[in-house]
């Protein structure tokens, strides 16, 4: 049986990991699909938060689902313990997505430019596998994934 303790970190970990692709989701789309960027920020309908001992997925912010420490005890422990390693690899894709993306913006110069589109490629094409294991993790968890979540996968896979 897997120790109250795993469980509760993969949990904090898990939802810390879906918090960075809530932060990132939209701006990779925008890149991905070169679509501008809205004058209102899009609300998406689907949030999955951390709530005590649980991961909770909202839809308009009414719960739909709920996954407690309870239920992820029939997981494998090195399944819960392998999140934290997806979490941690990516902040560090995050953190260096955050330092470069808004230099898109102010790139004036096609070589520049050109070498930003290229080094942002090269982040999403190293945060591939770990956004695909963070929502392979909710979903094997029991959550059903849908929303900016699925299109985000979709886009990351074919980029």
């Amino acid at each position: 049986m897997v120790d109250i303790a795993t469980i509760t970190a993969a949990i904090g970990a898990a939802t810390s990991a879906v918090g960075l692709i809530d932060k990132i989701a939209d701006q990779i789309i925008r890149f991905l699909t070169k679509r501008p960027e809205p004058v209102v920020p899009k609300e998406h309908r689907l949030k999955i938060e951390k709530e005590g001992d649980a991961i909770v997925s909202k839809y308009h912010g009414q719960e739909a689902q709920r996954i407690t420490a309870q239920d992820l005890q029939k997981l494998p422990e090195a399944t819960l313990r392998h999140i934290k390693v997806l979490e941690q690899s990516m902040e560090n894709h995050y953190s260096i997505w955050a330092a470069v993306y808004p230099q898109l913006a102010l790139a004036v110069d096609p070589i520049a430019k050109a070498k930003i589109e290229q080094q942002l490629r090269g982040i999403i094409a190293g945060m591939k596998g770990d956004l695909e294991g963070i929502l392979n993790f909710l979903e094997q968890s029991g959550l059903h994934l849908d929303d900016h979540y699925m299109h985000i996968r979709d886009l990351v896979r074919s980029a």
